[in-house]
């Protein structure tokens, strides 16, 4: 399609080319002549382009209304477990689409934080890659809309010492508003609340035919006296997805009886995304080119398996002048996978209100943003930038957000300097902040809400095939070794792996059969195997890099022996702590290859106890302090004991 997209255009075009000397006023004719027919191929350019988009747009809203799922009678049958949830939902589900003209105005500050990781092994230490936080000052009116002033902006590159972002990051680059009429609270999906859902977007659980893709149930209430003597309840309504899909979610929702509206969320997705998937059913939707085409098969392999999970969200309300519920608290945290890496994110905003309906809140009027793109247009726009900072030192731009709703003036400093060291934020960018994020109190909710008995429906999904750079490697044991995995997600938490390797040295098969049970915090697993296993307390002898030392230069630092047995495991959080029960029975594994790169030869493997035994072990990580230039600390608690044709207990504490 793209490719036909370019092809439309390039006919639009045409070109003249002009040979010698001519008259000024020949000169002058033919330059406007020129200028007009470059003008009008513009316009004939951006017309072709409109048609195009409005087929394509037109063909993919056909497609997605014949996906979206009916609410059938017997659909609405199964939706509600009680009467209450039933009530619930319908009221809550008016009062979202309900605008409240009585909120004219207010008085906000904003802070939010954006943070990444990386990390390089599926369980273990992870490090920070990049931080960014922003304070603002946000002044809203109805009849004009908002202003964000900037008070201070930072990034940070732990990983790469003397790199600074300072002002040059993007939370989303025109700075959070807390609210405005129409925006959608429960901060999932787009920016505006939409009635209808759409199949390949966010499925939010309130809009109309969610019935479809979710069940509800009526969950706890609490109740709150105010100050005046009025009683406020709150209802909690369950969601549950009803089968484990990328865009579906699962979690509570608390609303006031009252009034139907939100005051607190906490879900997370029903399962992982598979990018590549996804990406491939977009462009079936759009009538595109399969995505596979455009990526050369000796790359993909390297950058497979590519997924991302949401493991947790929360949105918290306020209750202001005893009638106004407004944002306070949103968190999401999750992380991504691409071939053997591991991106953990988490993104985090907090409100205060100064006043709301106040007769102090003042917003400037201001006039309409220019969005020409011509380059005269942008040539003044990047002059006026110039003169602003050398008139009063700030930036000032306007923009039109979430669909046109919402009118936007920009104030931004022109110091960069003076915004990271700025006393609107905290003393360090590295400093956890609980008492400002109240994490403690977050994880709490998360826990108590998003335990292993709020899951999706069970349905099972179809498996999924995986191999490239995350299984393979190399040592002097295997030779080089590879396998295929396949995983299942069955729905209502369990999913299935089954991962099958050989080496070329050995040409002894591996596998493992894995059943599992998992929250996105914390992982069940019962397993079956024949794998071959390293004893090193130290270092990873199975990672890139020692297979990448013992191709290139013959040193393989692993001391191998191979099992066959069962296990049980737990794992929490991924970086936390892990722990097994195992039987199974050891050998020795012999060294099969000499090959490397330079022609060096390995060293001897040990000599592993043949025998059968059976045990436990546990690892807690631990991991303080982000700083580069400050105190870092990472360690980890390793315990393991086990009988049978020998017993042996050990354990010991690595510091760094």
């Amino acid at each position: 399609m793209l490719n036909l997209i370019a092809v439309a255009i390039f006919a639009q075009t045409s070109i003249s080319i002009g040979v010698g000397n001519k008259p000024d006023s020949v000169d002058k004719a033919k330059r406007e002549a020129r200028a007009d027919s470059l003008a009008a191929v513009r316009a004939s350019r951006r017309d072709s382009v409109r048609r195009v988009r409005v087929v394509k747009d037109s063909a993919r809203t056909t497609r997605k209304r014949e996906r979206v799922l009916p609410v059938t009678p017997q659909v609405l049958a199964t939706a509600f477990k009680d009467e209450r949830a039933r009530r619930l939902f319908l009221d809550a589900r008016a009062a979202r689409m309900r605008q409240d003209s009585s909120i004219q105005s207010y008085d906000a500050t904003a802070y939010e934080r954006m943070s990444v990781g990386l990390g390089f092994k599926r369980i273990g230490r992870e490090r920070l890659l990049m931080r960014t936080e922003r304070a603002s000052h946000v002044t809203w009116n109805r009849n004009i809309g908002a202003q964000v002033e900037v008070k201070g902006l930072r990034t940070a590159f732990p990983l790469m010492v003397g790199v600074s972002g300072e002002s040059n990051a993007d939370l989303g680059s025109d700075g959070a508003i807390p609210y405005f009429p129409g925006k959608e609270t429960l901060w999932i999906g787009s920016s505006m609340a939409k009635a209808n859902i759409e199949d390949m977007e966010l499925v939010h659980p309130l809009a109309n035919g969610a019935e479809a893709y979710y069940t509800y149930e009526a969950g706890d209430s609490i109740s709150f006296r105010m100050p005046g003597g009025r009683t406020i309840q709150l209802r909690e309504l369950k969601i549950r997805a009803r089968e484990p899909k990328w865009n579906l979610a699962v979690g509570s929702l608390w609303f006031d009886v009252s009034t139907a509206q939100l005051v607190r969320a906490v879900y997370r997705m029903a399962a992982s995304i598979d990018i590549w998937a996804v990406a491939k059913e977009e462009a079936k939707l759009d009538g595109e080119e399969d995505p596979d085409d455009d990526v050369p098969r000796l790359i993909k392999p390297l950058i497979m398996p590519m997924k991302a999970q949401v493991t947790a969200m929360t949105v918290e309300y306020g209750l202001h002048e005893g009638k106004f519920w407004l944002p306070r608290a949103q968190g999401m945290e999750g992380d991504a996978q691409v071939s053997f890496m591991r991106v953990p994110f988490k993104m985090e905003q907090i409100f205060t209100y100064a006043s709301v309906n106040g007769a102090n809140v003042v917003v400037p009027a201001f006039a309409a943003a220019d969005t020409a793109q011509d380059s005269a247009s942008v040539m003044r726009r990047r002059t006026a930038r110039k003169n602003e900072c050398a008139a009063n030192g700030n930036r000032i731009r306007t923009v039109s957000r979430s669909e046109g709703a919402v009118a936007v003036r920009m104030v931004v400093p022109c110091d960069s300097v003076a915004l990271a060291h700025s006393p609107e934020l905290p003393k360090s960018i590295y400093d956890e902040n609980e008492a400002v994020f109240g994490s403690a109190d977050r994880d709490a909710l998360i826990e108590e809400a998003l335990g292993m008995t709020a899951q999706p429906g069970f349905i099972p999904q179809p498996p999924k095939i995986g191999y490239g750079l995350y299984l393979t490697r190399y040592n002097r044991v295997e030779g080089l070794s590879s396998g295929v995995d396949v995983t299942q997600n069955f729905g209502a938490g369990y999913s299935g792996r089954g991962l099958f390797r050989i080496g070329t040295a050995d040409l002894s098969p591996n596998f493992e059969l894995s059943l599992a049970r998992s929250d996105m915090r914390r992982t069940y697993s019962l397993s079956a195997y024949k794998r071959l296993e390293a004893s090193n307390d130290w270092g990873s002898p199975f990672a890139l890099g020692n297979s990448l030392s013992a191709l290139l230069f013959g040193r393989d630092e692993g001391f191998y022996y191979r099992t066959t047995g069962v296990e049980f495991t737990g794992t929490r959080d991924s970086t936390s702590a892990t722990w097994r029960l195992f039987a199974e029975h050891q050998w020795e594994a012999p060294v099969n290859t000499q090959f490397s790169a330079n022609g060096k030869d390995f060293a001897p493997n040990i000599i592993a106890k043949k025998g059968n035994i059976a045990g436990g072990a546990a690892v807690k990580h631990i991991s303080r302090g982000l700083d580069p230039r400050g105190l870092r600390v990472f360690g980890d608690i390793n315990a393991e004991a086990a009988a049978g044709s020998f017993d042996y207990a050990r354990g010991f504490f690595d510091l760094t």
